[in-house]
């Protein structure tokens, strides 16, 4: 690992790498050492936290984090919960931002609530199923942030970021061979079918939760998030439910972007502008051959506006 690269101009500052997408600079920030977050805005987006380049933390609205799995699991109660933070936060290192909170993590580990692998399971977790939720969604913009705060529960060191795209990738093509694209799976909702209550006996343990949280309105996200398990566990269930006819589904209108996580290098030329203007639309009544128009057939004229000629914008995900 070589050390961070800083910028003249700005001393202290380190400069961002220059990437095509969120994998390409993952893999650059791991070899400057960079500590901060990577934050993706996208549908749902989310924040990546590092710790020298290592990924301790995936926070995203579209997988449920360390925090949700611990508590809504029940691994942790709500009285140990509440003493842990009040903890961390006495706990916070002299100068950092109150809003910082501290570390949760250990502060759970050392009042004896949870075990310190099994936090560590948990963790790893969340940071797999938070990297699978973010490449189901359409690419987006990424910023960096050298300063913002750390995750609450972080898992150290760290997952090279190589081993999250491998893992990543194995996941995708499981769920695309068992069921299909994973982006529709993930955006189906759900609700029990009829067959599932004479098969309610004969099904895991797991199955039945699924099926008691699936309301027809809920995608596994949604019951990932109620129940307190990892996306991509309940995407996987819920596969092998609908191979059994338990569950009835409703498809979701398919993505025309392919989630990927290979990372790409800059490309060598820019992207071809607009190749010519577009047609307007013109009011009825008003169009050639109208009786408020000039003379002639038709209904459409040529604008006068092109596409823009600024080339898209080069940090996207």
């Amino acid at each position: 690992m070589t050390d961070p690269v800083h910028d003249p101009a700005q001393p202290g500052r380190p400069v961002t790498p220059a990437a095509r997408n969120v994998p390409a600079l993952l893999l650059a920030l791991r070899r400057t050492g960079f500590t901060g977050s990577v934050i993706v805005s996208s549908a749902p987006g989310g924040t990546i936290h590092l710790e020298q380049g290592l990924i301790t933390a995936i926070e995203t609205p579209g997988a449920p984090t360390a925090e949700t799995l611990l508590l809504k699991s029940r691994r942790v109660g709500e009285v140990a919960w509440a003493t842990a933070e009040t903890a961390a936060s006495a706990a916070r290192p002299s100068g950092a931002p109150e809003a910082w909170g501290g570390d949760l993590g250990a502060a759970l580990v050392a009042q004896g609530a949870i075990g310190a692998a099994e936090l560590e399971a948990v963790c790893t977790a969340a940071a797999f199923d938070g990297a699978f939720a973010l490449v189901l969604s359409p690419p987006g913009s990424w910023e960096t942030a050298e300063a913002a705060p750390p995750a609450r529960i972080a898992l150290r060191p760290g997952v090279e970021p190589k081993r999250l795209f491998e893992e990543t990738a194995q996941r995708l093509a499981l769920l695309t061979r068992l069921w299909g694209p994973p982006g529709e799976l993930a955006r189906t909702r759900i609700r029990p079918a009829a067959r599932a209550e004479s098969e309610v006996l004969r099904i895991p343990v797991r199955y039945r939760e699924i099926l008691g949280a699936a309301t027809g309105r809920r995608t596994a996200r949604d019951i990932g998030f109620a129940l307190g398990r990892g996306m991509f566990a309940v995407l996987l269930d819920v596969a092998r439910m609908d191979a059994r006819h338990l569950l009835h589904r409703e498809r979701a209108h398919p993505t025309t972007t392919a989630p990927s996580v290979a990372p790409r290098t800059p490309p060598s030329e820019p992207l071809p502008a607009g190749t010519g203007p577009l047609p307007r639309r013109v009011p009825a009544g008003r169009g050639p051959g109208s009786p408020g128009g000039p003379g002639g057939q038709g209904s459409r004229s040529e604008g006068a506006a092109g596409a823009p000629n600024d080339p898209p914008n080069a940090h996207r995900a």
